[in-house]
């Protein structure tokens, strides 16, 4: 008899603790079946105790009590954890979206910054071609303005030397003529009405030929002579003034090309050495500046991925938990309520604590 009481409490322990949680199928069936092998158990034995019996029913009743409460503060503590994780992974999102904005916005900048430093350097090289264009035209009519000084001013000394010499044997034949005065006077005026003087010519080539006309006489008449002399000094006086308002036109327009082809040696130095040097050291540098802000923003995207998947694993795990906790209460809230239902089935066969 001590047997089969022995054998029916590990029977009551096995058939309600056997089946694993999540697992319970025909519940009901399965504990209604137990309860009336007992009462068939029982009635074959009238030595059968069933205090026995309730009290491990009432120890799997307190055990599967305290497997609920563990579930539901361990369900507690992942909910805080899962929580810390969310406010974790969502920070790191802002952060990282923040980052991923700054970082866009950064590298647009820049890219804009080298659009327009490449501009500026092609604007500036073509600058300095024009530049040295310029210069080189300038200093063409500088030259060719120095040639065409000297041939006129060479004009007007030759001119005036002529005049000179004339005004010099016109004032001996006053006085003492001769032979060789007069045809030095004759080479005098052919020497005259040969200068290529055109701006002149008008006012010396009838000088000349009255100059012609005195060697030619071989007559020094005074009255002739007089006449000359007075055209002669009178155009010395107006070539003279000539080669004094050449020289001070040249030397002004010299000076004003000479400041003005200065400005361009300036110019061609400050943008060669100093402006196009500036702006390819500014376009390496925002190359440079790109480069690493294309790294950053590289990183920040990739972090930004990287905690929007784990934002997203933590939220897709946690919904799993939070099915596999409710479908764990139900079954420990049904296994209780079977329990309490065979405890009602022994009640109702006559089976009571004594």
């Amino acid at each position: 008899m001590r047997i089969l009481y022995l054998s029916l409490l590990v029977m009551v322990a096995i058939g309600l603790q056997s089946n694993p949680q999540g697992q319970l199928k025909n519940e009901k069936s399965r504990y209604e079946k137990l309860i009336a092998k007992f009462m068939e158990l029982a009635e074959l034995s009238e030595d059968f105790n069933f205090n026995k019996l309730y009290t491990a029913i009432d120890d799997l009743t307190t055990s599967l009590r305290k497997s609920q409460n563990d579930e539901n503060i361990l369900f507690d503590q992942e909910h805080k954890q899962y929580i810390q994780d969310v406010n974790y992974y969502s920070d790191l999102i802002t952060f990282y979206s923040v980052e991923v904005a700054q970082h866009t916005q950064d590298l647009e900048f820049l890219n804009n910054q080298l659009v327009q430093f490449q501009a500026q350097l092609k604007t500036k090289q073509e600058e300095l071609q024009q530049t040295y264009k310029q210069k080189a035209q300038l200093e063409e009519i500088i030259k060719q303005n120095e040639i065409a000084f000297n041939k006129e001013l060479a004009n007007f000394n030759s001119a005036i030397d002529i005049v000179d010499q004339a005004l010099q044997i016109l004032g001996q034949l006053r006085n003492n003529p001769s032979f060789i005065q007069y045809e030095q006077l004759e080479k005098i005026g052919n020497g005259l009405s040969a200068v290529n003087f055109k701006s002149h010519r008008f006012i010396y080539e009838p000088i000349a030929q009255l100059l012609l006309q005195v060697a030619q006489d071989r007559l020094a008449d005074q009255e002739l002579v007089k006449k000359v002399i007075g055209s002669l000094q009178s155009l010395r006086n107006t070539l003279d003034a000539g080669r004094v308002s050449l020289i001070s036109n040249y030397n002004a327009e010299k000076a004003s090309n000479e400041k003005l082809l200065k400005s361009y040696v300036d110019k061609i130095d400050y943008i060669e050495n100093t402006v196009i040097p500036s702006l390819q050291a500014e376009i390496l540098d925002t190359q440079d500046n790109i480069k690493i802000k294309t790294i950053l923003l590289t990183d920040a995207q990739n972090n930004l991925d990287d905690a929007t998947a784990n934002l997203k694993w933590v939220e897709e795990t946690w919904q799993k938990r939070v099915l596999k906790h409710q479908a764990l209460v139900r079954e420990y809230d049904l296994e209780l309520a079977l329990i309490a239902d065979a405890v009602k089935t022994l009640e109702k066969g006559g089976v009571r604590r004594s």
